[in-house]
């Protein structure tokens, strides 16, 4: 009975090791400064999803309040409760990768697109596919997975599960960003040091 239960529970931990990888500590940090919507979303299961699929490639998502957002190569999230209809029609959210810091959600959209069971799921989606512009500094977009342009019925399905991937070519660019991103802070230290 003991050797049974102890073979379920490493079976469960192996499980729960798959789906949320163990990053390095040499992982790239990235600082998130996130707005909240008048009903409390995102909410910790939100950025919990948004940081286990940023896990298993890996980088390491640092989440503030939009309020207390005091870091100044911060992403910072907004969301929009009243989009115009004529605003980027169809678009659950849009980001500034060549500005570098900013993204909008058109929260009331992604309400509106998904059941109250899957909200939480879309929006961590949404997220991590706005903040991935940002790292890898493009508007582009790939044919599958998380950084697709429009997502079909199957890629909800397998964002449902949380199997919804990047492609290896968007891990590709969101590393190469990441470097730009540093070696261009390092240089705007420098730069204000010389000052």
């Amino acid at each position: 009975m003991k050797i049974t239960t102890l073979a379920i529970l490493a079976a469960a931990l192996e499980v729960g090791a798959s789906a949320w990888p163990i990053i390095p500590a040499s992982a790239p940090v990235v600082t998130v400064c996130l707005g909240r919507a008048a009903d409390g979303l995102p909410d910790d299961m939100v950025r919990n999803e948004a940081s286990r699929i940023f896990s298993a490639i890996p980088v390491r998502i640092v989440w503030q309040s939009e309020d207390a957002c005091e870091v100044n190569d911060a992403i910072r999230v907004h969301l929009r409760g009243q989009t115009p209809s004529t605003l980027m029609p169809g678009a659950l959210a849009f980001a500034r990768p060549y500005q570098g810091t900013y993204i909008e959600i058109f929260y009331d959209r992604v309400r509106a697109m998904a059941l109250p069971d899957d909200r939480r799921r879309l929006l961590a989606y949404v997220l991590v596919h706005e903040i991935t512009h940002i790292l890898q500094g493009a508007c582009r977009h790939s044919e599958a997975g998380i950084m697709k342009a429009n997502w079909r019925d199957h890629d909800f399905a397998e964002m449902r599960y949380g199997d919804l991937k990047f492609t290896a070519e968007d891990v590709r660019l969101v590393q190469e960003g990441l470097k730009t991103r540093a070696q261009r802070l390092e240089a705007l230290g420098d730069t204000l040091k010389s000052r």
